[in-house]
């Protein structure tokens, strides 16, 4: 997720500074490095930044594939916010599921989610999705503490 958060960053500055001009190559490795500094704070080591990170995506070299990962984004983000849906009632969710997935592709995403009880627009939706990320990252924290204290002892 942060991943495709930093590479959305950078199409975004990209974009900017295209609007204004051609971008030289040493442009585009501080525009990457300043995505991936910005998205990953200190939870990357600098020495790991990938200042070439846009010439090894070829989407980025097709006009067609504006922004091409925010659908990943946004695929991840639903999906997570559809599991959590699922979890406050789960009998009610397996029943419409199947029919939710053979949906997909009959409609944008904000009518499908619609008729599945799914708001779009209602904060608390993604709110729930980022529950479910938060909750994994407590659960590996808690995991690496565990680990640190059997080495300790």
């Amino acid at each position: 997720m942060v991943d495709i958060a930093s590479r959305f960053r950078f199409e975004r500055s990209v974009f900017d500074g295209r609007n204004e001009r051609d971008l030289s190559i040493d442009e585009l490795k501080e525009l990457m490095l300043r995505a991936q500094r910005e998205t990953y704070g200190d939870g990357l080591d600098a020495d790991t930044l990938h200042p070439y990170m846009w010439a090894v995506k070829g989407h980025y070299y097709s006009s067609g594939f504006s922004y091409y990962n925010f659908p990943y984004m946004f695929g991840l983000l639903f999906g997570l916010g559809v599991y959590a849906r699922s979890k406050e009632d789960p009998e009610a969710f397996r029943a419409r599921y199947d029919d939710m997935l053979a949906s997909t592709g009959q409609a944008d995403a904000a009518t499908l989610a619609a008729r599945f009880g799914i708001d779009l627009r209602d904060s608390a939706f993604w709110d729930a999705s980022f529950a479910v990320l938060r909750a994994d990252i407590d659960r590996f924290e808690t995991l690496v503490d565990e680990r640190r204290a059997e080495t300790v002892s």
